[in-house]
């Protein structure tokens, strides 16, 4: 069973969404760890779910040495990765299939720095059929200073989620 079927299916058995999120997330870093995907293991290893209900994510992070560049910032492909996975989870609460990004734009407005917390949060703000959209904001907890922004269009596939390598 894949990781999105037992966050499904966790999800009707009544266990609580942000339980099923963190489980979810513990999966795919281990999944990552496993196949050499450290960008995806850094990025998601240390996340916390304040709050979750349908379309919606809270979530705290602290910035790690591993996902650093050569100034000592948080990476924005770190940053990219981050919310590339945080809205997937917001939007497969929101519409329970396995979605694929069709459009992912990001604004960066500052960093932060190694053991700095930061919040993010997601908010489905959008569904045209097989089509959802997700909002993102990326905050520094202590000051709330906005550090990136995205909005993503995913697209529901018959696709099943796998972190395998890709076969082009």
């Amino acid at each position: 069973m894949t990781e999105f079927a037992k966050f499904r299916s966790g999800m009707e058995e009544g266990a609580s969404l942000q339980s099923s999120t963190l489980k979810l997330l513990r999966a795919i870093s281990e999944r990552a760890r496993s196949s050499g995907r450290q960008v995806i293991v850094l990025s998601t290893e240390g996340v916390r779910v304040a709050q979750a209900h349908k379309g919606f994510l809270l979530c705290d992070y602290t910035v790690i040495n591993g996902v650093l560049d050569e100034n000592g910032n948080w990476h924005p492909g770190a940053i990219a990765t981050l919310i590339d996975n945080i809205g997937t989870f917001a939007t497969f609460s929101f519409v329970p299939v396995f979605n694929v990004s069709v459009d992912f734009s990001i604004s960066f407005f500052s960093t932060a720095k190694v053991q700095e917390e930061v919040e993010v949060e997601a908010k489905v703000v959008g569904n045209q059929g097989k089509l959802t959209c997700v909002a993102v904001q990326v905050r520094k907890k202590d000051n709330g200073e906005l550090i990136a922004s995205s909005k993503q269009w995913m697209a529901a596939t018959n696709l099943i989620a796998s972190l395998g390598t890709s076969k082009l």
